[in-house]
């Protein structure tokens, strides 16, 4: 069992215990990919991705909803101090707020990483401040 299978397996008997509600992408084709909208009203995503001669990356998203274009949310994000590599893709009707962290410098479980990464970038969403629109 290689590393990236050995990832998935915890990953999966994890969420069969706390988290039933993500579900495999069984068409991503660059490692493995799940999706859920059950926890929060975000969706929210978690992969891992493995390319040859690179380490092992988890990457959990949350995907925003258009409005927060309204807000400050991108220097929430510019200024925020987090352990994880924090990035912010902006879309035409969407926001993708994404943590992603190298599994040599994972510290917890893949379900205690997806639980940190959702709990620091649920606080900066909520720091993001309402702007108006004029």
């Amino acid at each position: 069992m290689n590393l990236i299978h050995y990832y998935r397996q915890q990953f999966l008997e994890l969420i069969s215990q706390f988290e039933p509600n993500w579900e495999e992408d069984r068409h991503y084709r660059f490692g493995f990919r799940w999706n859920t909208y059950a926890k929060s009203s975000f969706k929210e995503f978690f992969q891992m991705t493995q390319f040859p001669s690179e380490p092992l990356y988890l990457v959990y998203a949350i995907e925003l909803p258009e409005k927060y274009k309204n807000t400050n949310i991108s220097e929430v994000v510019k200024n925020a101090s987090s352990s994880y590599e924090l990035s912010l893709y902006l879309f035409s009707d969407k926001i993708l707020l994404s943590s992603c962290v190298s599994i040599e410098s994972l510290q917890q479980t893949t379900l205690g990483y997806v639980n940190q990464a959702r709990g620091e970038m649920i606080d900066l969403v909520f720091s993001a401040i309402q702007m108006r629109v004029t």
